[in-house]
């Protein structure tokens, strides 16, 4: 009986790991129970179930340890935890800045909604961009059976019987990605992209500008391509952005003017900030034919928050006011904030607490048993604070370049994809004038295990044969590890690491490392 008893908590306890994450838009509102009933049927006996419960196993370790320790904090403790937090909070508090005006924007199923654009039949079908082993993205008809990124191809096959799976062309992605941040550089030259189909942008000297631009600046025309109707001219249905979903606001159509012919029509922009974000992705609707949200907040972490409350293609704004961002943080889930996964999330859900309100009224608790750079980040959070400071173009915190493939078993497939990586970083390390001393290197074999090599050499390099030489050794002494049997890989990641300078400006530095896994 009590195995039994044993078992099922386990597979209670895998589900919760296993299951639907339906945060990202147009999740909402779908029968989880039946879902998450298809994915654990679909998934076991896999390299990804078995995977998937390795990690659990480990996530329920740090949880049964944590609880543990929680057993054991004393009342004293609590207490003297507490006037830490407060002092800590207080001069956080000395710290907020709602002077800035900050804009996360979104692409809506960017890869998705390329392939749709270039191939019109995909627009009315389920369909996602990545393979049988992994998913990039998926449009929102698929999100409406379950499908979403980050998924097994063969799961969301089970889920979606009639689902298109369209393999990336990154280098597709990357030419589009090139004329949206031409726009945005319009706005803040100095943006953050965080990827290719997101960036971090500062209006505020923008909006101090745009206060006095005459209306012709403001002023921005539809495409002028038309077909003849007889009378009039119309808009084609083909340069409509994809459907995205059904009741998708702010269409083109909606926003025509009295003229009402594609070659006439216009509009005026205002100068407010919600005007100068609703121009710029109209700007790019117009020039790519694809959709964009936006948030609009005090500092980074809100922004990004703010631009998935009105997806797809809609913006949201937040007053720079201490009370509205309370007011916003209050009922917030923690899953919702960047920098939370389902880790913390489950870690977090253990001690009873599941909104940002509740990290405030358990900081004590908390400040005894995570680590002392996790507990600031959740009193960070529960703050509503965040930073208001977006990285010159020359300091971004990350460059990456990276392949996610069904299976790569031959050596000599490994090395040409590994050169193939290579030249892709050193044109992105060229164009920015950048050498780097760290080559990092991030594989993923099919049992869905990462490993991490790096070396930091004497010197800087930034040429393809430079760069290749040392990511050359990183993947043989792989490769020889594994003997005799084959390196399986599945995705593979290149990176410079460390101390990365201009190299017309010695020592400026990356300090940190982000990169956008796009499975």
């Amino acid at each position: 009986m009590m195995d039994n008893g044993a078992t099922s908590t386990k597979e209670e306890r895998f589900l919760s790991r296993m299951a639907l994450n339906d945060n990202k838009a147009g999740m909402e509102g779908l029968d989880r129970d039946k879902i998450n009933k298809i994915i654990m049927e679909s998934s076991k006996g896999s390299k990804f179930y078995e995977n998937e419960l390795k990690r659990e196993q480990q996530v329920n370790r740090r949880i049964e340890k944590m609880m543990l320790q929680k057993a054991q904090i004393t009342e004293q403790q609590l207490k003297k935890a507490q006037v830490q937090v407060e002092k800590t909070a207080s001069v956080l508090e000395m710290s907020r800045d709602l002077s800035r005006v900050i804009v996360h924007v979104d692409m809506d199923a960017f890869y998705a909604a390329v392939e749709m654009r270039d191939c019109p039949e995909l627009k009315d079908k389920p369909m996602a961009v990545g393979s049988m082993s992994m998913l990039s993205t998926s449009n929102y008809h698929a999100r409406k059976y379950g499908v979403r990124a980050a998924m097994p191809g063969f799961i969301a096959k089970k889920l979606c019987p009639n689902l298109v799976i369209v393999s990336t062309n990154f280098d597709k992605y990357r030419a589009v990605s090139d004329e949206i941040r031409e726009i945005f550089a319009d706005y803040d030259p100095h943006f953050q992209p965080m990827s290719l189909d997101e960036a971090y942008l500062d209006f505020t000297d923008h909006l101090e500008q745009r206060q006095s631009w005459p209306e012709s600046s403001r002023t921005h025309r539809y495409r002028s391509r038309s077909i003849a109707t007889g009378r009039e001219s119309a808009l084609e249905e083909t340069d409509l952005s994809p459907v995205l979903f059904e009741d998708s606001p702010n269409s083109s159509l909606g926003l025509l003017g009295s003229e009402g012919a594609a070659g006439d029509a216009f509009e005026v922009f205002g100068t407010s900030v919600e005007e100068a974000v609703r121009e710029m992705r109209f700007r790019i609707e117009q020039k790519t034919r694809l959709t964009a949200s936006a948030g609009i907040a005090p500092n980074t972490m809100l922004a990004k928050v703010c631009s998935d409350k009105n997806k797809p293609n809609g913006q949201y704004r937040l007053p720079s006011t201490r009370e509205a961002v309370m007011d916003f943080i209050e009922n917030l889930p923690v899953r919702k904030v960047c920098g939370i996964g389902k880790v913390s999330e489950k870690m977090l859900n253990a001690l009873s607490i599941s909104t940002c309100s509740h990290l405030g009224q358990q900081m004590a608790l908390l400040s005894l048993l995570f680590s002392e750079t996790s507990w600031h980040h959740f009193m960070e959070v529960s703050l509503g604070l965040g930073s208001t400071f977006i990285p010159r173009h020359e300091e971004r915190k990350s460059m990456s370049t990276e392949r996610t493939f069904r299976e790569l078993s031959k050596a000599e497939e490994q090395f040409s994809l590994c050169r193939e990586l290579c030249e892709d970083l050193a044109e992105d390390m060229k164009k920015e004038d950048l050498k780097a001393k760290t080559v990092t290197l991030k594989l993923k074999n099919v049992n869905f295990e990462v490993k991490t090599r790096a070396l930091t050499l004497p010197y800087a390099v930034a040429t393809v044969d430079e760069i290749f030489a040392v990511a050359k050794d990183l993947l043989k002494t792989e490769i020889e590890n594994e003997s005799p049997q084959p390196l399986r890989l599945r995705l593979m990641v290149l990176f410079p690491k460390g101390s990365c300078q201009k190299t017309a400006t010695p020592g400026s530095k990356w300090n940190n490392y982000f990169w956008r896994h796009l499975c």
